[in-house]
């Protein structure tokens, strides 16, 4: 039995990817999120998690803590 895996690794805007990507072609997706950021992220107005919110910063101190 022979297989032809073709497998490709996208970096960048994953929206932009997805929505030109054939849906009958997709075995996975994973999705990495930015981490250390240095922004705070808040949940949208009217969403179930509104006024939810994090900060995506940390220093080399606080992970010696």
């Amino acid at each position: 039995m022979s297989h032809n895996f073709q497998n490709t690794l996208y970096t960048g805007d994953n929206l932009y990817i997805l929505k030109s990507m054939n849906s009958e072609s997709v075995d996975l997706i994973y999705l990495d999120p930015p981490f250390n950021t240095n922004k705070i992220f808040a949940a949208a107005v009217g969403s179930k998690a509104s006024g939810s919110s994090f900060e995506d910063m940390w220093t080399w101190k606080e992970i010696d803590e």
